[in-house]
């Protein structure tokens, strides 16, 4: 078994984002940002700009009208609308990919960070945070250390469900026994290395366990609930999905009951297959153009 520093290596071979990106998420994390500096940021990246049109003129949309520039594109969808195709695109190769370390098929991993990201950004609306972008952002990566350690996991795995069902361990926690980390730790290191804002690196690092920051914060809680209730609902659920426990104290700091989860669940459940097959067909036209890693 590999330790942590073996597993920073392979972080740091690792090439980063693309830079369209990383800019676009700093632009994110900002919530007075415009309009134009959220074009500026991808304008000149023809490969997303054109993955993003089409996307714009899927059936999926049903626009009446067809786009033809970015900015048409935020009048008829919206900013928030927009951000999500790109970071989609941009993500969509990479966690499509099977994760045999965490059981989970081709596919699986991606439809749960979808998942994630659309219950994320209901979350954020529904608490009013300032900007509903970046949590659909945190959400869609939050699991990116699973890419990561899957091969080092698979070996491991029997031991980790073992602890899970007999020692009554939630995931994390057997996790970290066996391997000496979890998949948290280390997607928080990947994100710190492709130079991610701090906002996303701590939603990554604390997704299963926000209790564990010195003072609450908003964001990581919402990315913590859109996750339970994603893995509650069964939406891309491997292995690991029912060993984890819900913390009640981030449901009573924000006023989120029961009913509240599962209306989350019944809106995030009408989407993700179709946003899916939609970013699938980008991805098998220019599977290069996405990928990260291999």
């Amino acid at each position: 078994m590999k330790d942590i520093n073996e597993i920073l290596e392979q972080v740091q071979a690792l090439p980063p984002l693309p830079d369209t990106a990383i800019k676009l998420m700093s632009v994110v994390n900002e919530p007075s940002s415009t309009v134009d500096e959220i074009v500026e940021a991808i304008r000149y990246d023809q490969a997303v700009t054109t993955d993003v049109l089409k996307l714009c003129n899927s059936a999926y949309f049903g626009l009446s009208r067809q786009v033809t520039s970015l900015n048409d594109a935020m009048m008829y969808l919206g900013t928030v609308k927009v951000l999500q195709l790109v970071m989609g695109v941009h993500t969509n190769a990479l966690l499509a990919k099977e994760q045999v370390g965490y059981g989970l098929e081709p596919g699986v991993l991606w439809k749960h960070s979808v998942a994630v990201a659309l219950a994320s950004a209901e979350f954020a609306q529904r608490l009013k945070l300032p900007n509903v972008g970046l949590p659909y952002t945190a959400g869609l990566l939050h699991d990116i250390g699973k890419v990561i350690l899957n091969e080092y996991v698979a070996e491991e795995f029997t031991e980790i469900v073992r602890r899970v069902t007999e020692d009554k361990l939630s995931f994390i926690e057997a996790e970290e026994q066996v391997l000496g980390f979890s998949h948290e730790q280390v997607g928080a290191l990947l994100a710190e290395q492709w130079k991610l804002p701090d906002a996303i690196v701590r939603c990554i690092r604390h997704h299963h366990d926000p209790s564990a920051l010195d003072s609450p914060d908003p964001l990581v809680d919402v990315v913590y609930l859109a996750n339970c209730v994603c893995l509650l609902l069964g939406l891309g659920l491997g292995e690991d999905g029912l060993f984890y426990r819900a913390d009640e104290e981030v449901m009573r700091r924000h006023g989120v009951t029961e009913s509240d989860l599962e209306a989350v669940g019944l809106e995030t459940m009408t989407d993700p297959k179709r946003v899916q097959e939609m970013f699938s067909s980008t991805a098998k036209r220019n599977p290069k153009a996405v990928a990260v890693g291999k």
